[in-house]
């Protein structure tokens, strides 16, 4: 669970990936889709993945969705 900040921090270390830490205009680039992550659409704290594309910063994978969750069998 991070913070945008963390979030940010781990993935220019790790991955490389581009942070604009200028207030008002901060941003990194995600690693697997390359969207712009901005810390004004960080709504929670206790994100691990991106928004977008749902690609786990730590593990370095997808999220993986359940598709027998939305799923009627009735």
């Amino acid at each position: 669970m991070m913070t945008w900040f963390e979030a940010a921090k781990y993935c220019e270390e790790t991955y490389g990936v581009y942070v604009s830490y200028e207030e008002g205009d901060r941003f990194f680039i995600c690693p697997e889709c390359d969207e712009p992550i901005l810390e004004e659409d960080w709504d929670r704290e206790d994100l691990t993945h991106c928004p977008v594309c749902e690609f786990n910063f730590i593990t370095g994978e997808m999220e993986e969705e359940d598709e027998d969750e939305d799923y009627d069998y009735d």
